[in-house]
Parts: structure tokens; C-alpha cells; sequence
């Protein structure tokens, strides 16, 4: 569809704007400086179009997409991917990668990082701190939300993580792209645009405002965490789920189970015990409902069996959990 030699090619003739390909054209538009009209020097917006201009009657539909920026000074491209032209992009990916094409993403970064550092430099202030230190919260609620977020994270399988990128939504236009690439200072104005620019439409809060609450309530949920103290009913809960987790796959696990002089055998469901959130464990007195029991009879004649004045729905107490079994492996014994 296009090779690397007639692309480069392309983007350094003067005097070529249009680059036929066999069921599209990609053009080579001077980038204007929209305050003055006029060209920007040695900056060109690369776009793609879908169908050949004045060969198809289709030509007044033509869609055109911005793929890149063409940075003639610097002889650098920067590309910007179109998921949804998969053929084009397909090819075009290696021409962009051979050519030494800087991702439009990359430049997304650069403007994240000069946020963080703001932001961050923001976070040092004394006004900061003193909030951080004189806010009071409830720590039975910062503990229900950890726990809950210890116990799904066992669960989270396939995953890789690389890193999270701060989501700040910046709204950059192909103009700020030409304006960053012909002048890198100019991440200091997205930067105040950014943060001065409200951020819903349901506040009028700024995006600097919100940033710091956030910031604030990160901390003070830290500070908290360090403090949480978990009983042994905490610990029994976080061990069971994270060796059961362990098991890919495990639909059923066995449990020798014993209150007072009473024991049985268990087949339990791994997919209600895991769904089960700290706070209805917590409010069902450190207890799984007994429907996490694999067969409706099980759990019947277990409810029956079970059922005490200080147990009367006859739950799964975890402190009577004694030993937990997947096959031939041994995930959870008391000693």
C-alpha cells in the first residue's frame, strides 16, 4: 500500500502536497497559526483520505484523518494511530516505526509529567500539609474500604500492570500538537490551561481544586492504613481468599468446618465466597452466608446443624473454617 522510501519522500518535497494510494491519498496541509492566518514555518498536518479527491463519485463523502505532524527543520514525523482505518494502519505502522515517527502519545506524557511536577511542587505547601494533619476520619470505614479492596485484588487474574499513568484529561487539539512540537515551552501554557480549566460540567471547581482533594484524601487514607489493626477474624478472612485465589480456575473448595462439638465436610462455592464484601462478613458476625454452600440440601442441613442463639441464621463462622482443600492441596489449615 506504501512503502517507507515514498513516504519519506513525500514529506520532504516541497512541492508535492498529495501521496496517491490505491483506495486513499494522504495529504500534506500547511499548519496555521490561528491567531495570525498565517503558516507556520516548516510545520505540515499529514492527513489521510479516504477515497482518490476527483477519481470516485464517492469524493464529496471523503473522510479525512489526521495520522501526524511533520516537523520539516528536525526532518522528524510524529504519529498519531487511527484505530479505526485497520488496513492503512496495519502497513502504515511499520512505515512510522521505520521512519523514527514519535507517537503523538509521548508528547501526551510530556505534558502529564509537566502537571505531575506542578502538581506535585503544589503538594509541598505548608497549606497542604496542615490539611493533611487537621482532617479527622472515621478509621472503621477507611478499614471496611482497605479490606474490600485487599480481598478483590486476590482475586484479579490476567492482569499486568505496567504502571499507572495519571488520568488527567488534557484536551489537546492537533493545533496545541503543532504548537508543542514547534515550541516545547509551550507545555508550560497547556499545563495553566489544564489546571486552571474547570473539570465537570456539574462544578465549578478547578481542575487544580480537584487534584489537590484528591491528593488530600490519598493521604489522609495512607496515614490511616498505616494505623489499621486487624483482629484475627481480618486475618483468617485475608489468608482464606488469598490461598483459595491462588487456585486458577477453582470453582469448588472442600472445608472442614467446626463449632462447638460439631464437624462437617463442606464442598463451598468459590465464586460466592469471593463476592462476599467485608462489611456484610463484619455485619453477619465474621460469618459467610451459608448459601456459599455448593448444593441447597448442604446448605440446609448445615443451617440446621449450626443454627445457635448467638448464630441464628446458622452461618459459616470463619474461625470455624479449619481446614480448606482444592484436589489434593492443602490451601488453609489451623495448626
Amino acid at each position: 500500500m506504501i512503502t517507507t522510501k515514498e513516504f519519506t519522500e513525500f514529506l520532504k518535497d516541497d512541492t508535492r502536497q498529495i501521496l496517491a494510494l490505491k483506495k486513499a491519498n494522504l495529504l500534506k496541509i500547511n499548519a496555521i497559526d490561528e491567531e495570525t492566518n498565517e503558516n507556520i514555518a516548516n510545520i505540515s498536518y499529514i492527513c489521510y483520505v479516504d477515497f482518490a479527491i476527483g477519481a470516485t463519485p464517492l469524493s464529496n463523502y471523503e473522510k479525512t484523518k489526521l495520522i501526524g505532524l511533520y516537523d520539516k527543520a528536525n526532518q522528524q514525523f510524529y504519529y498519531h494511530r487511527i484505530y479505526s482505518i485497520y488496513e492503512f494502519t496495519q502497513v502504515f505502522d511499520k512505515v512510522a516505526k521505520e521512519v523514527g515517527a514519535i507517537s503523538f502519545k509521548d508528547l501526551d506524557r510530556m505534558v502529564k509529567k509537566a502537571i505531575d511536577r506542578r502538581l506535585n511542587s503544589i503538594y509541598q505547601e505548608t497549606f497542604i500539609k496542615r490539611a493533611i494533619e487537621c482532617r479527622t476520619d472515621s478509621e472503621d470505614e477507611f478499614k471496611k474500604a482497605f479490606m474490600d479492596q485487599r480481598m478483590e485484588g486476590f482475586f484479579e487474574t490476567g492482569t499486568t500492570v505496567y504502571g499507572k499513568d495519571n488520568e488527567y484529561i488534557t484536551d489537546i487539539n492537533a493545533y496545541d500538537y503543532v504548537k508543542l512540537v514547534n515550541d516545547k515551552e509551550y507545555v508550560s501554557e497547556l499545563v495553566n490551561d489544564y489546571l486552571s480549566s474547570e473539570g465537570s460540567f456539574y462544578n465549578d471547581k478547578t481542575n487544580l481544586d480537584i487534584n489537590i482533594e484528591k491528593y488530600i484524601n490519598n493521604q489522609v487514607k495512607l496515614k490511616v492504613e498505616r494505623n489499621i489493626e486487624l483482629n484475627d477474624e481480618d486475618d483468617i478472612i485475608l489468608s482464606l481468599l488469598k490461598n483459595i485465589s491462588r487456585v486458577e480456575n477453582a470453582r469448588t473448595v472442600k472445608v472442614v468446618y467446626e463449632q462447638g462439638h460439631n464437624s462437617i465436610d463442606l464442598d463451598l462455592d468459590v465464586d460466592e465466597l469471593k463476592n462476599c464484601n467485608y462489611r456484610s462478613l463484619v455485619s453477619n458476625n465474621y460469618a459467610f452466608p451459608s448459601y456459599a454452600i455448593k448444593t441447597r440440601r448442604g446448605a440446609d442441613d448445615f443451617t440446621e446443624m449450626f443454627r445457635s442463639k448467638d448464630n441464628p441464621f446458622g452461618y459459616i463462622l470463619v474461625k470455624g473454617i479449619k481446614k480448606v482443600t482444592y484436589g489434593r492441596k492443602t490451601l488453609y489449615e489451623v495448626k
